[in-house]
């Protein structure tokens, strides 16, 4: 059964069964990630720009590495997964403790994507504890559901933008064309 399931199918099906994303934001999922223009183009021996089973993969001058930090499962996997798609090598972890242990170690990364509502220590928490280590990455918060306040609480803790879940690639392709400048 899964092997004959499209990828784009396959993340619909997740996503209609995480109670933290909202099923619309996927109806043009395969359109805006990997239409053309949207996403650099696929070096291959046929040439730039190739199509692979109808999808473009990107790639980037440089490598792109990415910090997906989300304490629901599901969605873990499954934003780690879209970075993947848009040329992203990704590390995913649960908790905010063990994403500033992984800066602490030394791992860098080009962009970081926080939850918002993370146990014990928050996704402002996080970001904030991260640019006192230094970091300079890009980092993203992200909700699920909005409240009046988070807005500030994300930026006052150093967060470059904050977007609402799910992770698209609508807005994710352009900061990382951005990156890669």
């Amino acid at each position: 059964m899964w092997k004959n399931l499209s990828l784009l199918h396959l993340y619909k099906l997740i996503y209609s069964h995480l109670h933290c994303y909202q099923h619309q934001a996927f109806e043009d999922f395969g359109a805006s990630i990997f239409s053309e223009g949207m996403a650099p183009g696929i070096e291959s021996s046929e040439g730039n720009n190739k199509m692979s089973k109808g999808y473009q993969y990107p790639s980037w001058k440089k490598k792109l590495t990415g910090l997906v930090v989300d304490n629901e499962e599901l969605c873990r996997m499954v934003e780690k997964g879209i970075m993947g798609l848009c040329g992203v090598e990704t590390q995913a972890v649960e908790t905010g403790e063990a994403a500033v242990e992984l800066i602490a170690s030394g791992a860098t990364f080009d962009i970081i994507v926080i939850d918002r509502f993370l146990p014990s220590m928050t996704g402002p928490e996080t970001a904030r504890k991260m640019r006192e280590m230094g970091v300079e990455s890009k980092i993203i918060g992200l909700f699920a559901l909005y409240f009046e306040g988070d807005e500030e609480e994300f930026v006052a803790a150093g967060v470059d933008d904050f977007k609402e879940k799910p992770l698209s690639p609508n807005w994710l392709v352009p900061m990382l064309r951005e990156l890669d400048n």
